[in-house]
C-alpha cells in the first residue's frame, strides 16, 4: 500500500505543549531500543533513550527545531497518521549535559525515597541506575569540551539530534530527506543572524553503534571520549564521538 507522507516542523518551545509530545518521546525510545538490540554486547537493549517526555524537550534546548515525519495511507486519512521519523537541530555546545540530568534525576529519587521506603528508583530499568550515577558523574567532571579551538574559528555551529526512523521505514530516504531538511533550516537560522557563509552541522554519537553511518553521510570526525564501563549499565564501555560536515548558507 502507497502512503501519504506528510512533515511538520514544531519549534522547540512550543513542543512542551503539542499534544505529539508524547508519541514522539514513545516513537524516539522505540526507535532507540530497536537500534540497541542489534548491539546486545552493549547492554543498552533493555534501556530507554529518554526516560519521560520531559527530557526529550530538554534534548532540543530553547532554540532548537524538531522534524516530525508522518505516514498516512490517504490524504482524507491523516488524521490517522503515525509518526515513521523524526530528525532536529539545535545550536550546537561542546559541554556535556549529561550531569545535570542525573543530578536531577537524583534529587527526585531521594524525595521519593523520604515519601516512601518502597519508592522505586527512577530508571531501574537498565539505562539509568542508582549504582551507576555516582561512577557516571565522576567521568563527567574529567570530561570536558571536546574541541573548544575548533570553536574559536566564528564558524556557526548547529547539532543534529534525535535523528529517528522506525524499522519498517528504513532505507527509504526518510533521513536523508529530514537532513536535508535540517541544513536548510539551519542555512535559513545562520543567514538571519548575520552568520555565515559558512557553517557546521554537528553530531554527537555513539562510536560502536553509528559512526559508519554518519561517515556515510559526509561527516568527519573531530573529537572523541570513552566512557568507562558500566556506565549506564554498558558493561563494555563505550565511546562519544563528534563529527562535522561543512556547508553554506543558501
Amino acid at each position: 500500500m502507497d502512503h501519504q507522507l506528510h512533515t511538520t516542523r514544531v519549534l522547540a518551545k512550543d513542543l512542551a505543549e503539542t499534544s505529539e509530545l508524547r508519541s514522539l518521546w514513545e516513537f524516539a525510545n522505540f526507535a532507540f531500543a530497536h537500534s540497541a538490540q542489534q548491539y546486545p554486547e552493549m547492554g543498552f537493549s533493555e534501556g530507554k533513550r529518554f526516560e519521560q517526555p520531559s527530557d526529550f524537550t530538554e534534548e532540543m534546548g530553547i532554540d532548537g527545531v524538531t522534524f516530525i515525519q508522518y505516514a498516512s495511507s490517504s490524504r482524507e486519512d491523516s488524521g490517522n497518521a503515525k509518526i515513521v521519523a523524526t530528525a532536529g537541530c539545535k545550536p550546537w555546545s561542546s559541554a556535556y549535559k549529561l550531569d545535570e540530568r542525573v543530578k536531577r534525576m537524583r534529587e527526585e529519587r531521594e524525595a521519593r525515597e523520604k515519601e516512601s521506603a518502597k519508592s522505586p528508583v527512577p530508571g531501574n530499568d537498565g539505562f539509568y541506575t542508582k549504582e551507576h550515577e555516582d561512577q557516571l558523574l565522576e567521568q563527567i567532571e574529567k570530561l570536558g569540551p571536546m574541541n573548544d579551538s575548533q570553536e574559536q574559528d566564528g564558524v556557526a555551529r548547529w547539532e543534529v539530534v534525535t535523528v529517528c526512523v522506525h524499522p519498517e521505514w528504513q532505507k527509504k530516504g526518510l533521513a536523508d530527506r529530514l537532513l536535508e531538511r535540517v541544513a536548510e533550516e539551519v542555512s535559513s537560522q545562520v543567514k538571519s543572524s548575520g552568520e555565515g557563509p559558512e557553517f557546521k552541522l554537528m553530531v554527537r554519537t555513539m562510536k560502536e553503534i553509528n559512526e559508519k553511518y554518519w561517515l556515510s553521510k559526509g561527516f568527519k570526525p573531530v573529537g572523541e571520549k570513552f566512557f568507562e564501563p558500566g556506565t549506564f549499565g554498558s558493561p563494555t564501555g563505550f565511546h562519544i564521538l563528534d563529527l562535522s560536515r561543512d556547508h553554506r548558507t543558501i
